[in-house]
């Protein structure tokens, strides 16, 4: 008699009665098998697709030069494959930064622009949206140097320094990666044109960088430092109330702006210690305290260049947290000016360190308030810049620092330029250094 609901009376599932497979199940799995063999066919025909630099979504083509597919015959050129193998690199490379060095932007690819004299196409990009693009040129000029090690399969074959990749800004303002003097990829900022056109040109060689602080309070100080007849930068409180609309007016009128990122401060002698304000680094926080201030911070500035410190002594003296900041701050592009409110500041050291881009503070403008006291300091900065090639001075909103900007008439001869071309200046001479085996 046969025993129902115990453990030993016959077993239904997919064997069946008696443990063998019933029919429907032996079709359904071998429907399954050939469905996989053809998949699998089908990817080996079409191995072409699969290669690195084709990912899923883009709309602009790879240039001819590139060949697709790993399966390829033995015989391909040393040359053809050092190629193929750094464009594979370069297109991880720019989908890796992109979101690192702009992660409030919007970008898509394009279909390439013909290159006529080549027969080729560069990878177009278009990137709109609140940004700063120098940003993204200093992120891949930082990384750039490894896209072509080398050590790196199929380069030892040829000669890597031509096959460095280079990067380029055009006199219509766009961004380009190029291989071999050809462009390979060519990032485009509509309505950015004009200011980054700018970055095609060599440094003057005495450059001085003009940097106004403490705005974002009032829209009305940024309208007349913008009212100048040169640039000046526009340093930002974050979190002031007017801080978008003063980083919105300096797009407008194609200036730049930095991050005026609140610093701990060392105590007054008495005692007092002074408050920074909001969004403020402390030189006791840990990474991730850190990190949960900062990034709010950078978010509410997203075209800005880079930071410098308001107050902050305390902060800027201890290495340790110098380099947590840094740390924090690595791989994005972002450019560090240490205001150098005290004389052992390690801000500008640490950020060299960590491969930011970065230089300390030259000239006080109105450390007195007095407009003959900011005239001086202005040829004192303008003097400094003709003997080391350029200078950083920084003032800040006060009626008489803009009574003297106005009044000012440069006796050195000096070039009072955008804080970006000195940014990339000294971008492009880091990796030069960098890929020399230089320190940096």
């Amino acid at each position: 008699m046969q025993n129902k609901g115990t453990d030993t009376g016959p077993l239904t599932g997919p064997h069946g009665s008696g443990g063998g497979l019933r029919a429907s199940t032996r079709l359904g799995l071998g429907g399954l098998a050939w469905l996989l063999c053809s998949l699998a066919f089908s990817l080996w025909l079409g191995n072409g697709s699969m290669a690195p630099g084709n990912f899923s979504g883009s709309a602009g083509r790879a240039p001819s030069f590139q060949q697709t597919g790993e399966g390829r015959d033995a015989t391909e050129e040393p040359e053809a494959r050092a190629e193929r193998m750094i464009l594979a690199r370069l297109d991880a490379l720019v989908i890796q930064t992109l979101p690192l060095a702009l992660p409030l932007a919007r970008w898509q690819r394009e279909e390439g622009l013909p290159l006529e004299d080549e027969g080729s196409a560069a990878r177009a990009y278009r990137v709109t949206g609140p940004c700063a693009p120098l940003r993204l040129g200093v992120a891949l000029l930082e990384k750039l140097r490894s896209a072509a090690d080398p050590d790196f399969p199929h380069l030892s074959a040829v000669d890597p320094e031509r096959f460095r990749p280079r990067l380029a800004w055009t006199d219509q303002g766009a961004l380009e990666i190029r291989l071999n003097g050809r462009p390979t990829h060519r990032f485009h900022f509509p309505g950015k044109e004009r200011a980054l056109a700018d970055l095609a040109r060599p440094l003057p060689q005495a450059a001085l960088i003009l940097v106004i602080d403490d705005l974002g309070q009032s829209l009305e100080p940024a309208e007349d430092l913008a009212a100048l007849p040169f640039p000046v930068v526009l340093a930002v409180w974050p979190h002031a109330p007017r801080a978008g609309a003063t980083a919105d007016l300096a797009g407008q009128m194609g200036l730049d702006c930095l991050v005026h990122l609140p610093m701990e401060p060392q105590p007054r002698a008495d005692g007092f210690r002074p408050k920074p304000g909001p969004g403020a680094l402390f030189a006791d926080m840990s990474r991730h305290a850190l990190a949960s201030v900062l990034e709010p911070d950078l978010a509410a500035l997203p075209t800005a260049l880079g930071l410098n410190n308001h107050m902050g002594s305390r902060f800027t003296g201890s290495s340790a947290a110098c380099r947590l900041l840094c740390a924090q701050l690595a791989g994005r592009g972002f450019f560090v000016l240490d205001s150098l409110t005290q004389p052992y500041s390690r801000l500008a050291e640490e950020a060299r360190a960590a491969g930011l881009v970065s230089v300390a503070r030259a000239v006080f403008l109105d450390t007195r308030r007095d407009v003959s006291a900011v005239l001086a300091a202005l040829d004192a900065a303008a003097a400094k810049a003709r003997s080391a090639g350029f200078a950083v001075a920084i003032g800040h909103p006060y009626a008489e620092t803009l009574s003297a900007l106005r009044r000012w008439q440069d006796k050195a001869g000096v070039a009072v330029v955008p804080l970006r071309r000195l940014v990339w200046h000294l971008a492009q001479l880091q990796a030069r250094d960098g890929a020399r085996g230089g320190k940096r």
